[in-house]
Formats: C-alpha cells, sequence, structure tokens
C-alpha cells in the first residue's frame, strides 16, 4: 500500500496513542496505609484487557464455519513500586483479606469484596489538579489526579473486580534493585468508552457534574 507524507500526516495529527501515559483508580480500601492517588503514582505497568470470542465449528451443507457461543477475558496484571513502608502490599493484603478471613478459614460473599477499578489512556500535555478530591459511589477517589475529558483517550472500566493474585516478592544482590509488587485482578466483565464520561461512570448521580473542575 502507498500513500503520501500528506495524507500519514492528516491521519496521526491528532497523536499516537502513548504506551507510558495511563492512569488507574483503585478504590478505596478501609485501614489501608496507602491512597488511590498515590497507588496511580507506584503503578509501574498494567494491562488493559482483551477480548476472544469463544467457537465451535459446525458444518453448513460442505462447509464448516466456526460459530460464536461465548467470549472470555484474562485477568488483569498491575505492578506497583514497593516504598519502605509496604503500603502498597498491605492495600492488597486488606483488599484479599475481604474475599477470605485467613484466622478463621471463611471466605466473604462477593458483595462485600468487588470493588470497580478504572485503567485510562492518557493524552499528551495531561493537567493535574493536585488540590483537587472527589469521592466516587463507585468506592474510586479522584484525588489529585484530575484531567480534562478531553485529555483523556480511554476510559476502561473493571466490574466487580478484586485481586485473586499477589505474586511473591523476590529479593537478589543486583546493586540498586528496587522492589515491585505484581497482583492480578478478576472482574465480572469490563466495559469500555472513548474519553470519560463521569455522568455514565456513576450511573447519573449527580446532576451538578458539569460544576466539578476537571470536566
Amino acid at each position: 500500500m502507498t500513500f503520501s507524507v500528506d495524507q500519514f500526516r492528516s491521519t496521526i495529527r491528532q497523536g499516537i496513542a502513548m504506551n507510558n501515559l495511563f492512569r488507574v483508580l483503585l478504590p478505596s480500601i478501609d485501614a489501608s496505609p496507602v491512597s488511590p492517588y498515590q497507588l496511580n503514582v507506584l503503578c509501574k505497568s498494567v494491562n488493559m484487557p482483551g477480548r476472544q470470542i469463544l467457537t465451535n465449528e459446525r458444518n453448513y451443507g460442505m462447509k464448516r464455519q466456526k460459530v460464536a457461543y461465548g467470549y472470555a477475558q484474562e485477568d488483569v496484571s498491575m505492578t506497583f513500586h514497593v516504598l519502605n513502608d509496604y503500603g502498597v502490599k498491605e492495600y492488597f493484603e486488606n483488599w484479599m483479606g475481604m474475599t477470605v478471613n485467613f484466622e478463621r478459614g471463611e471466605v466473604n460473599y462477593k458483595k462485600e469484596y468487588e470493588k470497580d477499578v478504572i485503567i485510562q489512556q492518557l493524552k499528551k500535555d495531561v493537567i493535574f489538579d493536585l488540590s483537587f478530591n472527589f469521592q466516587l459511589p463507585l468506592g474510586l477517589e479522584l484525588v489529585g489526579d484530575v484531567v480534562t475529558p478531553d485529555q483523556i483517550a480511554y476510559t476502561c472500566r473493571l466490574e466487580n473486580a478484586f485481586p485473586t493474585t499477589m505474586n511473591a516478592i523476590e529479593f537478589n544482590n543486583e546493586a540498586n534493585g528496587t522492589v515491585e509488587l505484581n497482583v492480578q485482578l478478576s472482574y465480572t466483565d469490563w466495559t469500555g468508552e472513548t474519553g470519560f464520561s463521569l455522568s455514565k461512570l456513576t450511573g447519573g448521580a449527580f446532576p451538578s457534574l458539569p460544576s466539578l473542575p476537571g470536566f
């Protein structure tokens, strides 16, 4: 395929998405020493989930075709930098403790530990409002990390998410090595939208949203 330089420039003038421009909005967990804003800052990497259509093969006359019967999706992986207070690890320990009472050996109801999680692709020249603090009804907290809708390229919402795996931390003798924590989140489903609509995210719970900074 051939194309001119002007065609290429015209196509990409809105900007190519950069994989280092992202943010995660994690829920507030009681008794955790680290805030959702700090978790976003300490998040080194995260994968936005994909989706696979499950199929079966059937014969239609002399042709064999694939027919969809459902879909599957993988867990979301997050990696965080760990500070000396180990607050990140304690945050996920507390969240996992909401799913299973390890002392009593009891499993709690899913509604007691499921939380929504937001993953966003940001555009260049993002503006951060460090003075803003707003609590969403979903248990998510926007603190010092609010951008305008035109600075958000894509929003993915993990519905009813909870941590299912917290990987081991490995120590070694490498000079200047840092500690990282990797966790996997399972969820019921995910939804995505271009940009970010807080009113859509909250189900229209805030009729005065236009007056909020950043929205």
